[in-house]
C-alpha cells in the first residue's frame, strides 16, 4: 500500500547522487554464497529473523552469514543510510520514494518489467516507474477496518456497514450507547491508510478518471469521499479528543479493550489485537463500507517493499534471499496473517478468496504518463500524501474556531487543482 512521508526526507535523497557501480565492486558473480545485510523495519523479530536465515543458509549451504540490522523510525533511518553507499543488500524501499519513483534506479536493482512480474506475483507496481519494477511486496494484507465485535452488539449494531452513510449511522449509535470511541483515527501515523482506500472508492484506475474529471474535490470523488467524512467524524466528536497526543500501540489495546470500537489498519495487526484480550474472538476486520460499481470490494495491498541496493557487493545472493524472504518459504508473510506475493504460494484457501471476491489493490494500475501526471497535480495541491490533507480536514472538525471553515478549505484545493491542470498541460 503505497504511503507518502516528508518531502524533507526526499531532498535528503535527492541530494545525495549515486554514481553508476563499477564491475568491480561485485564479487560472487553468479554465485550464492558469502555473507549479505538485510536491514528492515522489524525491532521485534529476532528469533523468528534467525529461523529465516537457518532456513536460508539450508537451502543454499554457502552463504556464510545474515547481518539483521533494524530500526524503529525506519524511513529516517534508511534514507540517511542512502547518501552512503551503505545500506545494506536487501532492505525495505522507504515509501518517501513513492512521490519521486524516478528515483528507484539511483539506488535499486531493477528486477523486472513489470508485465513479466505479474505472471508470477501479485501487486508488484509498489515500487515502480517506466514499467520497471524495483522492490516487490514483503508480504500482502488486506486493507480495512478493525472492529470490536462486543462494542457494536452492545451499541445496537448488527453487522458492519457496507456504505458511508451506514458508517456514520453506527458510529453515532455507538457514541449514544456506549462509552467507547467510536472511531480512533491514529492521527500521527497510520492515518494516512486512508490513502491505500482510494482505490476501493474509486478504482484502481482512479487517478486517470479524476484526470478526465477535472478535479478530486467534487462529491462522489474518492479523495473527497473519505475527507468527508473524516471531517464528519471530527465534527461530530466521533474520534479521540486529543489526535495529536494519541499512538497507534495505545489504540490497539484500548481496541482490544472494548475502549474503541473500530481503526483502519490491515489484517497484519488483527493477531496482535487479539493476543492483546483474552476473548481473541472478540476482534474482527471488514472491508472498507464502500461499494465500487454496487459491489463491496477487499482491498489487498504490501505494507512493505523489499528491494537490492544497486551498490550491493553480493547481488545474486540478495536476490536468491528477496525471492526466499517474500515466498512462503520463509514464512515471513505467515508470521503476521499476510499472504506471500508469490502466485504459486497461494493455498486453496487464498485461490478462493481472490477467485470469489472482488478484490483490488491498494496500488493504482495507471499507464506511466497517467501516474505522473496524476502525482505531480496532487503534490503541487498538497495532497499527494493523504495523511497531510487528512490532519488538516482533523483540525478543522475539532477546532473550527481556530481554522478555515471545511467548505472554504474544500474550496481551495479545487482552485488549486484546476490551476495545476493548466500550468501541466503547457
Amino acid at each position: 500500500m503505497k504511503r507518502m512521508i516528508g518531502l524533507s526526507l526526499i531532498a535528503t535523497l535527492a541530494l545525495s547522487g549515486c554514481a553508476k557501480k563499477s564491475e568491480s565492486e561485485v564479487s560472487n558473480k553468479g554465485k550464492i554464497g558469502g555473507e549479505i545485510t538485510v536491514v528492515t523495519d522489524r525491532t521485534d523479530a529476532d528469533e523468528f529473523f534467525a529461523q529465516v536465515e537457518e532456513n536460508f543458509k539450508k537451502k543454499y549451504p554457502d552463504v556464510v552469514d545474515i547481518k539483521w540490522e533494524s530500526s524503529t523510525d525506519y524511513d529516517t533511518h534508511i534514507t540517511t543510510r542512502m547518501n552512503t553507499k551503505e545500506y545494506g543488500d536487501v532492505l525495505f524501499i522507504p515509501f518517501s520514494l513513492n512521490a519521486t519513483p524516478q528515483e528507484y534506479s539511483n539506488y535499486f536493482v531493477p528486477l523486472g518489467k513489470v508485465e513479466d512480474l505479474e505472471k508470477e506475483y501479485m501487486d508488484v507496481t509498489e515500487a515502480d516507474y517506466d514499467s520497471v519494477a524495483y522492490g516487490l511486496p514483503s508480504r500482502l494484507n488486506s486493507l480495512g477496518v478493525i472492529y470490536n465485535k462486543k462494542v457494536l452488539k452492545e451499541a445496537g449494531i448488527e453487522t458492519m456497514p457496507t456504505t458511508m452513510e451506514e458508517m456514520e449511522v453506527a458510529l453515532k449509535k455507538i457514541k449514544d450507547n456506549t462509552d467507547a470511541i467510536p472511531y480512533y483515527t491514529n492521527y500521527n501515523t497510520i492515518l494516512g491508510i486512508w490513502g491505500g482506500a482510494l482505490t476501493s472508492f474509486g478504482g484502481e484506475q482512479y487517478r486517470s478518471e479524476t484526470l478526465k474529471a477535472g478535479t478530486a474535490f467534487k462529491e462522489g470523488q474518492p479523495m473527497r469521499e473519505i475527507m468527508d467524512f473524516i471531517y464528519y467524524v471530527s465534527s461530530n466528536g466521533l474520534i479521540e479528543k486529543d489526535p495529536i497526543t494519541g499512538d497507534i500501540a495505545k489504540s490497539l489495546q484500548m481496541l482490544a479493550d472494548g475502549k474503541v470500537a473500530m481503526i483502519v489498519s490491515g489484517s497484519q495487526d488483527v493477531p496482535t489485537i487479539e493476543n492483546m484480550n483474552s476473548d481473541k474472538d472478540n476482534i474482527a476486520i471488514a472491508p472498507f463500507p464502500v461499494k465500487l460499481n454496487g459491489e463491496n470490494t477487499i482491498a489487498y495491498g504490501a505494507d512493505s517493499v523489499v528491494g537490492i541496493n544497486k551498490n550491493s557487493k553480493n547481488i545474486e545472493t540478495a536476490k536468491a534471499f528477496l525471492d526466499f524472504f517474500i515466498s512462503s518459504e520463509s514464512g515471513y508473510a505467515a508470521e503476521s496473517n499476510g499472504i506471500s506475493p508469490k502466485k504459486s504460494d497461494f493455498t486453496d484457501g487464498q485461490k478462493k478468496i481472490f477467485e470469489e471476491n472482488k478484490v483490488i489493490l491498494t496500488v493504482p494500475t495507471e499507464k506511466p504518463e497517467d501516474d505522473k501526471l496524476y502525482s505531480d497535480i496532487a503534490n503541487e495541491v498538497g495532497v499527494g500524501r493523504l495523511k497531510d490533507s487528512l490532519q488538516k480536514v482533523i483540525n478543522i472538525g475539532l477546532y473550527p474556531e481556530q481554522n478555515e471553515s471545511y467548505e472554504n478549505y474544500i474550496n481551495s484545493l479545487e482552485a488549486s487543482w484546476a490551476k495545476e491542470v493548466k500550468n501541466n498541460a503547457k
